[in-house]
């Protein structure tokens, strides 16, 4: 059987074989999503504590396929046929009455923890693709709130009022580079750039403290684009604010 290692030590919990094994395919973005690549050094037990509901909360990948889907959906021109690719857990759609209805499984304050958890899951597995230094101490920030639930990191979201699909919208990818690991070095924040969001996270608390906001300044300054004047970077602390139905887009009045 192949083995999805390169370190040989999990990026999340560090245990190494025989203590653990390598055998399933971690996806860095979901593939219920249309991930398709395929990271490694992701333990079979973390692996499937991604993808796995507890405690009565759903996992992580899920919360993430659901929230980006919506985006991607949301923000096509609905038709009598497109609408039916939304499959969501969490709400319904009703395309002849224009509606939205959310489902007794959507908790605001779980679903927004769980996706802000999701956006550190990708990007330490797509640093660790990138560089093969996902294992560094300076990390356990990241794997005590992706993993272990601990911590409640800033998370932040770029609103704009025009949207830039990517070409590979239907299999996407987490954008990277050495200039974005610079920058995050420097700066503290990392930009999840991924299926046309900008997104933006804490990864080292000290250095966000003195220039972060910095950071967020100049890509304010840079990627905001005024159309309406409600443009701006928020904090991501009620995943409702968001906008993941593209209501800012619509002609037609939904019922949430």
């Amino acid at each position: 059987m192949e083995k999805y290692i390169k370190t040989g030590k999990c990026i999340w919990c560090g245990k190494e074989e025989p203590e653990a094994t390598f055998y399933t395919e971690p996806h860095i973005l979901p593939h219920s999503l249309g991930g398709l690549e395929i990271g490694f050094d992701i333990c079979d037990e973390c692996n499937h504590y991604f993808g796995t509901a507890t405690k009565g909360k759903p996992s992580i990948d899920l919360v993430y396929k659901e929230i980006m889907n919506a985006y991607r959906v949301f923000g096509n021109n609905l038709n009598r046929e497109s609408y039916k690719k939304l499959n969501s857990v969490f709400f319904s759609y009703y395309h002849s009455k224009g509606v939205i209805k959310m489902r007794s499984s959507f908790n605001p304050l779980i679903i927004t923890r769980q996706f802000k958890r999701s956006l550190y899951n990708i990007f330490l597995q797509k640093y660790h693709s990138y560089t093969s230094n996902g294992n560094h101490p300076m990390f356990s920030f990241v794997r005590d709130f992706a993993r272990f639930d601990i911590g409640n990191p800033k998370v932040f979201y770029a609103f704009n009022n025009v949207l830039f699909i990517p070409d590979n919208i239907n299999n996407p990818s987490l954008l990277i580079s050495d200039k974005v690991i610079d920058d995050m070095m420097s700066f503290g924040v990392f930009p999840f750039w991924c299926m046309g969001q900008y997104f933006y996270l804490e990864i080292f608390p000290t250095i966000f403290k003195t220039k972060g906001y910095i950071y967020l300044q100049n890509q304010a300054n840079t990627f905001l684009i005024n159309a309406l004047g409600n443009e701006r970077i928020l904090e991501l602390t009620d995943i409702r604010k968001i906008d993941f139905f593209m209501l800012r887009f619509s002609r037609t009045d939904y019922s949430l």
